[in-house]
């Protein structure tokens, strides 16, 4: 699994002299034209007035900079909300839950609806979402594991933190830096997935050796690799 991040290719976005994100060139010369929020240089963007940003970045959506538009805030280096779709175009650091689906000796996986914006048909782990303003990591694992999987609240209550994993790399809308938060779940024998909110296509169970050799999302295959590793490093 290869992940591409060449600094040079991108301008550093700043906050109070700390880097927050990475911009395209192209967005960068943009941002610049708005001198009351942006400073722009050859070097960097500096962000001066984060709360000038919302106008911006609606119009900057028309303009076709930043696709696919969620109408879901996230909290940046805690300082202030960006719309979702923004995060990508703007490279800024963000944080998702991905949850392991394990039933015996097998794994659940979920197939992204082809209408999703960010890889439509791949498949996924059976929970995943991004961590919107206001939620916890746990509260988004339940609140997304009912809408993805249909997962009842007090089974997904039974999830058990495993670590994290972090992504830097070039993806087509800008760059995605993230930090994913890992749960595993032990399900029922006979627990079936059913989706809720329209997100997911179709749910497999596969064997461990099977999910191996499927094509899964760039954070969906480091999570199921990293199930996968720490229950070899358990076993006898």
């Amino acid at each position: 699994m290869k992940s591409t991040f060449r600094a040079e290719r991108f301008v550093p976005l700043t906050l109070g002299g700390k880097r927050i994100g990475w911009l395209r060139p192209e967005l960068a010369a943009r941002l610049g034209e708005w001198k009351q929020v942006f400073s722009a240089s050859p070097d960097r963007v500096k962000l001066l007035k984060a709360d000038l940003l919302a106008p911006i970045v609606e119009l900057l959506a028309k303009e076709g900079f930043i696709p696919g538009w969620r109408n879901e805030r996230y909290r940046i280096a805690d300082a202030f909300e960006i719309e979702r779709a923004a995060a990508r175009p703007f490279g800024l650091a963000t944080q998702a839950v991905h949850l392991n689906g394990i039933a015996g000796e097998r794994m659940w996986l979920a197939r992204r609806s082809a209408t999703k914006q960010i890889d439509p048909g791949m498949l996924d782990n059976l929970v995943a979402g991004g961590i919107a303003s206001g939620f916890s990591a746990f509260d988004t694992l339940v609140k997304e594991s009912w809408e993805e999987a249909g997962v009842p609240v007090e089974l997904a209550r039974k999830a058990k933190p495993a670590g994290t994993v972090s992504v830097l790399r070039e993806v087509p809308e800008g760059v995605q830096s993230e930090t994913v938060s890992i749960y595993d779940l032990d399900l029922p024998g006979d627990f079936r997935p059913q989706n809720q909110d329209g997100e997911v296509s179709e749910f497999r169970l596969l064997t461990f050796s099977e999910v191996e050799s499927e094509v899964l999302t760039f954070e969906a295959a480091l999570v199921a690799r990293h199930y996968l590793q720490r229950r070899r490093a358990r076993a006898p």
